[in-house]
């Protein structure tokens, strides 16, 4: 039984000959070790230290042209929504239609997605055409018309029409 146990240590200890001692990481070590070779590595851990930057130099982000379109617009919109409620209730609030408008197209009026989805709401010539839509005389991209036809169709109860957009 013994020479069975001390062959097969000897085995053992036969199959790591030649290779170099390596320790296991505590956890996995992906983007650094890849990305900067040259990293200092820990002796108690054996995983790679970053070099932590001395100065942090953030820039503020640039806005985008339709976030700059509805800042612009910003007060004009709202005194539209204002006036369109007025005219056409409906239950949700003048900031709820503001977030559906930053939602659908960033408040630019003229936008198009994906499925010819038009304008500040995102209409399809065909809806925006219907005879529901009073405003349909008026031409897709304008502001104005699609806020007060938006206004109409929630004041109709057609606010599924804006799905995930809609809170």
């Amino acid at each position: 039984m013994r020479q069975i146990l001390g062959g097969a240590v000897g085995l053992i200890v036969l199959i790591g000959c030649g290779q170099a001692a390596v320790s296991p990481t505590p956890a996995p070590t992906f983007g650094p070790v890849l990305s900067q070779p040259q990293a200092e590595v820990s002796a108690a851990t054996n995983v790679p230290i970053m070099a932590r930057p001395t100065e942090v130099s953030a820039q503020p982000a640039t806005p985008t042209p339709a976030a700059e379109a509805a800042g612009d617009q910003s007060e004009q919109y709202r005194r539209w929504m204002s006036e369109a409620r007025t005219l056409h209730p409906y239950s949700e609030s003048i900031d709820t239609m503001w977030q559906v408008m930053l939602c659908e197209s960033s408040g630019n009026p003229t936008i198009q997605g994906p499925g010819e989805l038009i304008g500040l709401f995102q209409y399809q010539p065909s809806t925006w055409n219907g005879p529901w839509n009073p405003y349909r005389d008026q031409p897709i991209i304008d502001a104005r018309a699609q806020i007060f036809a938006t206004a109409k169709a929630w004041s109709d109860g057609n606010q599924q029409w804006w799905g995930v957009c809609l809170p």
